[in-house]
């Protein structure tokens, strides 16, 4: 069983190359003229989540490259003793922001909203189920929905704190698809695009939001120190992130 594991990680790797180029689709207000926006409720996790990208997981693929099913091996011993150090991190984080009643969903459907009243959307939520975590929803026709009106999704995948590279400090991420359709006939797909708050490698393809530096941490121990900073950066990649979002609606 676990020689199949080894052999499936390995053909994980060798695909993750042939994946199909993501290709945006971008909003025309002028050829679509939406008035009425429902807002998918439940945006992001639950849980505020964390990043931990090439510290030792380049030493984990160049293991694996260079030495096959030894290599996976060691890789996969390494990746399990990282995700043990990254989940005490993690818990170690929420329990920071949880001092201060941190509550990310609340502080983004809230920017969100406003920044798109600015734009004199009509904006309202609507509840529906996604048949997959963190996937989008499949939105349902809806023949009685109003001239103008439509249904976004903005999907977080994942957010909250991140370390990258060999940087030592660890700075807020938030990574998001939006999604945008017709209510009345959901196949028609009005705005594609994604969008990273503080990105890992930044694509022309997606928007990307820099992170602002004055919310970074050299340690978990500062963050611990200092919650409500690290809550007020938090916030500020949440709004940030919102706002991106209401501008791919202009």
């Amino acid at each position: 069983m676990k020689k199949f594991a080894f052999l499936a990680l390995a053909s994980t790797m060798v695909l993750a190359g042939c994946v199909t180029p993501y290709q945006p689709v971008p909003f025309d207000r002028t050829a679509t003229p939406v008035s009425k926006i429902a807002v998918v409720e439940n945006t992001l996790p639950l849980e505020v989540g964390t990043q931990k990208l090439a510290t030792n997981g380049a030493n984990m693929m160049s293991a694996a490259s260079s030495a096959g099913l030894a290599g996976l091996l060691v890789g996969a011993v390494a990746a399990g003793v990282e995700a043990g150090i990254e989940s005490g991190q993690r818990d170690r984080i929420q329990k920071a922001l949880a001092t201060q009643n941190f509550n990310g969903e609340a502080i983004f459907d809230a920017a969100l909203e406003e920044a798109l009243k600015q734009q004199n959307y009509s904006v309202s939520t609507i509840a529906i189920p996604r048949s997959k975590s963190r996937e989008l929803v499949v939105v349902p026709a809806n023949d009685a929905a109003e001239p103008g009106s439509a249904v976004l999704d903005t999907l977080g995948f994942n957010y909250g704190y991140q370390l990258v590279g060999n940087s030592t400090q660890w700075r807020p991420f938030v990574t998001l698809h939006v999604r945008m359709v017709d209510h009345k006939d959901p196949k028609k797909i009005l705005l594609d695009n994604k969008i990273t708050y503080n990105p890992v490698v930044k694509s022309d393809v997606t928007v990307s939001i820099p992170v602002d530096e004055a919310f970074a941490f050299q340690k978990i121990d500062d963050l611990e120190a200092n919650p409500a900073k690290a809550a007020a950066g938090l916030e500020a990649a949440l709004q940030a992130t919102a706002k991106a979002t209401a501008d791919l609606l202009r």
